[in-house]
This record gives C-alpha cells, structure tokens and sequence, in this order.
C-alpha cells in the first residue's frame, strides 16, 4: 500500500503549482492527508514488518490479582524481547512477585535498599534464571541455573499478561472484538472482549499455559482488553481484565488486572545467554529438581 502514497502526494502537488494561491493550499493539505493516509499500515501488518533479526523492543508491565476488592498477588516485569523473521526470538527480562500490594516496596524504602528480583533470559529452546529462589539449587560459584524447553520463551514473552500481542493472530482477533475505536492525537484507542476459548484457540502461547482448551463455562470467561496502538499502529500499551472463579467460593472470584506498556519499537536488540562458567544445568543439580514455579514470571 505504501508504494502509492508518493505517487498520489506527488500527482496532488503538481496540480497546486497550476492553480491559485487559496486553491493551491487546499490542494496542498490534500497531498499531505493522502500521503499520511497511506503512510500506515494495518496493525498486523505493521507488527509483522519488525519480525526482523536483532530487532526488537522493550515491555513493561505489572499484574495484580484480586480477591474481595483486595490484592493479594502483584507481579513487575520489565526487560528486552528480541524478534527475528517468525516473531519473538528471545526475551530478557527482570520482575518479582509479592503477597498484597505495595508491602515490599515499603519494606524496601524502611531498610534504604532493594531486595533481589528474578531474571529470566529464555531463547527458542532454553531458559536461564537467576535470583532468590534460586540460589539453593547452583553449586558455589554458579549464579545462572539452566532449563531446556520450547515451552519457555512463549510464556515469558507474555506473563503476568494473559493476551500475547506479539502475536499476529492474536493482535488480529483482538482488533476484531474491539467494540469501541477510536481516533487519539497519539494514535488509535480499541476496547473490547474475547473468551479463552477464542484466546485458546488463536494464541500459541496462551495454549502453552493450558493442559487443554478450556471448557464449559471455563471457555466462556471473557477477557476484557483496552489496547492503545501508536501513529504508526504498533502496540504501545494493553490492558486486560479477566475474572476466575475459586473452587468452593464461586462467588468470590478472583479478578486479575496486568497492564503493559511498549515502547522502543524498531530498537537493536542482540540477546546472548549468560557466561557458560556462571550457569549450572538444571538436570545437574538434583534429580529431584522440578521447574521453578516462578518460571514464568521472568
């Protein structure tokens, strides 16, 4: 589309240059709402144009979850995602979970420094992680503990947030469900709903995060989204809330808020794993080591 933008702007200025001052300005103006008309291109689109080796971008976002008006659960999360031509290539990314809302950093301002946070740094097919929690399963002098599995980049590109829009169907399905649009200075504003069942069956990553397709009225819990694009229809932030229900207390469901900003978008990004002498491998340390449970929230 963009291929015609300058020969429209062009065919639009030369017809200025043949008519009158006030007729010309017009003209003008016109040149420059078509040329900016057809200057971006369609969120996917301009999502899938990034998908380039070394590029990327950075994400930060936080997550809460609620119970009777209360949070009892807040994740932070900020880093790096590195794209190549498929998508999203590798992530990098520092964040921590507290009970409540505020008590560490609270605690952190009383005692004048900061406590640890985790770090995840996962590509295609493996995942270091560092930080408390860790610790007791490295050997002296170690400081990265090794994971293998697929399964590792997908979750941390998108954790604490449920919708993963660097996904081209995905960001496609929530632009389809957008029930209101509208137009910003800063770009465009869509808010809308979709179920996990439509999620489950669009997003790869949120499928990771399942045994199996949601059902029954699993499948019909909607997730309410706003998403921001910027001028050039990129993702700049994303909002979702989604309500589940605790078994033994339907009426008392929790209710999970994470909301994520973009920015840098188009930014050189080259990701590396951690020194082979600082990173011990999981399936060395214990043979009754299981997966962090903190894996997935980088």
């Amino acid at each position: 589309m963009r291929r015609w933008a300058i020969p429209v702007a062009a065919a639009l200025a030369a017809s200025a240059l043949q008519a009158g001052p006030a007729q010309a300005g017009v003209v003008r103006a016109q040149a420059v709402r078509a040329g900016t008309a057809q200057a971006a291109p369609s969120p996917v689109t301009a999502l899938e144009r990034h998908f380039t080796e070394h590029t990327g971008l950075r994400v930060s976002d936080v997550g809460r979850m609620y119970r009777d008006g209360k949070a009892v659960v807040t994740i932070w999360r900020k880093g790096r995602v590195e794209f190549d031509a498929s998508g999203v290539y590798a992530t990098d990314t520092t964040g921590r979970t507290e009970a409540g809302r505020g008590a560490v950093r609270e605690f952190e301002h009383l005692i004048g420094r900061r406590l640890g946070s985790t770090r995840v740094i996962c590509f295609p097919n493996e995942a270091y992680l560092s930080g408390p929690g860790y610790e007791t399963w490295l050997p002296e002098g170690k400081s990265w503990l090794g994971l293998i599995g697929p399964a590792n980049i997908k979750q941390t590109a998108a954790f604490p947030q449920i919708v993963n829009v660097f996904e081209p169907a995905t960001l496609g399905t929530l632009l389809s469900r957008a029930a209101v649009r509208k137009k910003l200075a800063s770009g465009t504003y869509h808010q809308g709903a979709v179920t996990l069942r439509t999620l489950y069956a669009v997003s790869p990553s949120f499928r990771d995060r399942l045994a199996g397709p949601p059902k029954g009225k699993d499948a019909k819990i909607t997730v309410g989204f706003r998403l921001w694009l910027d001028r050039s229809n990129l993702p700049r932030r994303l909002t979702t809330t989604w309500k589940q229900p605790v078994p033994g207390t339907p009426k008392r469901p929790t209710v999970t808020v994470a909301d994520t900003r973009y920015t840098g978008w188009g930014a050189e990004v080259v990701l590396t794993p951690p020194p082979p002498e600082d990173t011990a491998d999981a399936g060395r340390v214990g043979g009754d080591l299981s997966p962090p449970p903190t894996l997935p929230v980088g």
